[in-house]
């Protein structure tokens, strides 16, 4: 990327200007909050996603002593051996909890900040790279109207933490590539340890980031002991609390990665492992595997598995799994052709953008044809922006490893999991949810927040482009959500 002086130049003079920055702000983040407020008071507790395991562990994780695998905890999944941080964090919040509000309703309402903490943290990356004010604009539009970031910031589920340590993660260590301060690389490493206590699924970016430290600093890295030695003997007491933090999070990860592969031979352990198949059946989505498994192996005939379904108590799960059924029966009776890896990227490419640009939920509303075909354009003219406006020799630049990271992320995202996910459970929509690119949302925004608004050098050119873009995004985010929504999607907190 190149960052136009004319241009910064340009925008002191030209729309917008400060005054105009602050109202466009202040209108983007308030109908923002708004929104999420809706989607936290209105939707249905069974509609986000995993939502229903998600309240129920931070409800486990509310005891004072740390919470075991018992009877009254099964349905709800292991509560040992697995990322447990979102978990203890919303379950001590809730002994905040002291205004009568149902536990759903207030750790929604917990889970907001969140959200404007993932877009404060786009808009100090983008500023490392530009401080365009339409760029900023444009960065706040596309960040607060993607449908199911929207709808999942509203919603409890460890994604929100997720999301946020992720472009903490990914600011700090851009801003060390840039500042050359050790604190914001340790401050990195630190977003990183307590991502994979978050979820198992930040383990990627964290090697990712890794790998684009060392890509980058190598040539450094006989100087780095000698750098952190100053450090600490010119900063004193921060950095031995931050090297103290960065000791416990890598301890408790080594505890629970380490602990899980040695004594299961795998990072996340299933729940049948840990404990029995037959308490697993307790559990809804651990049920699903169970039962699927069975009748791939023929412990199970087709009758049988589908009697077992009854007992799964959650009617999406439960129709999830007498789908997988019914698929995997047809499979066998007819066979089926398997999509090679080239094959599947159109497929996966639909689908994440299906799902980021609509919900998809235990009721989904995917977008799909015409109403997303003008953000694939814009998509396309940002890569044609970020072609015309990088130029050769500037591969020492934050925008290169920009790149690097977020197409990284999405082929190890791609290929290990989806497809996978595709080979196991021959399905093409299993695990094809777009939120799971939304640890790299930030970072992806920024990229395409920079290409398209430098694709023009004309002020009138640009300015024009933002506000068309501005408009699909607002299109494509609440009122298409307004438009398919149908009252099943209500819950008992809604005015509808």
């Amino acid at each position: 990327m190149v960052d136009l002086q004319n241009m910064k130049n340009l925008s002191e003079k030209n729309f917008p200007s400060a005054v105009h920055m602050k109202w466009i702000m202040t209108v983007l983040l308030g109908y923002f909050g708004l929104r999420l407020l809706f989607f936290a008071v209105a939707i249905s507790g069974y509609l986000p996603p995993d939502e229903v395991t998600h309240l129920g562990l931070s409800q486990v994780f509310k005891s004072f002593f740390l919470p075991a695998n018992t009877s009254e905890t099964y349905e709800y999944g292991l509560v040992t051996n697995i990322s447990w941080l979102y978990y203890w964090l919303m379950g001590k919040l809730l002994w905040l909890n002291v205004f009568g509000l149902p536990d759903l309703l207030f750790l929604r309402l917990l889970n907001i900040p969140f959200a404007f903490g993932t877009i404060y943290f786009a808009w100090r990356l983008l500023l490392l790279f530009t401080t365009d004010r339409l760029a900023q604009v444009l960065l706040v539009v596309v960040m607060t109207n993607t449908l199911m970031f929207s709808f999942l910031s509203a919603s409890v589920t460890y994604d929100n933490l997720t999301n946020l340590l992720g472009i903490m993660a990914i600011y700090y260590l851009f801003a060390y590539f840039k500042e050359r301060a050790v604190s914001l690389l340790f401050i990195s490493f630190l977003c990183q340890l307590a991502g994979c206590l978050t979820k198992l699924s930040f383990l990627p970016l964290a090697l990712v980031l890794v790998l684009l430290w060392l890509l980058r600093e190598f040539r450094e890295l006989k100087h780095l002991p000698t750098t952190i030695k100053n450090y600490c003997q010119g900063s004193g007491g921060r950095c031995l609390f931050l090297m103290f933090a960065l000791l416990c999070a890598l301890i408790l990860n080594l505890q629970l990665y380490g602990g899980n592969y040695i004594q299961y031979g795998q990072l996340r352990p299933s729940m049948y492992d840990v404990l029995s198949a037959d308490i697993a059946l307790e559990n809804r989505i651990a049920a699903r595997d169970v039962i699927l498994q069975y009748f791939k192996d023929g412990r199970l005939d087709y009758g049988q598995a589908m009697r077992m379904t009854r007992f799964i108590p959650h009617p999406g799960d439960r129709a999830d799994t007498v789908f997988l059924l019914q698929n995997f029966l047809d499979h066998k009776v007819n066979g089926y052709d398997v999509l090679s890896p080239l094959e599947y990227v159109p497929t996966w490419v639909k689908g994440v953008a299906a799902t980021s640009f609509g919900v998809m939920g235990h009721f989904s509303i995917p977008n799909t044809g015409l109403t997303i075909a003008p953000i694939g354009v814009l998509m396309f003219l940002a890569l044609l922006g970020f072609a015309v406006r990088w130029r050769k020799g500037n591969l020492e630049g934050l925008a290169v490893y920009l790149t690097l990271l977020f197409t990284a992320y999405l082929i190890i995202l791609m290929y290990v999991h989806n497809y996978q996910l595709y080979l196991y459970y021959e399905n093409l929509s299993m695990g094809l949810q777009g939120r799971y690119l939304f640890p790299i949302i930030g970072a992806f925004y920024v990229w395409f927040s920079y290409s398209l608004t430098h694709l023009f050098q004309r002020q009138g050119l640009r300015l024009g482009l933002v506000v068309v873009a501005a408009l699909i995004f607002f299109l494509n985010d609440f009122p298409f959500f307004l438009y398919h929504v149908t009252p099943e999607w209500f819950g008992p907190y809604s005015p509808f």
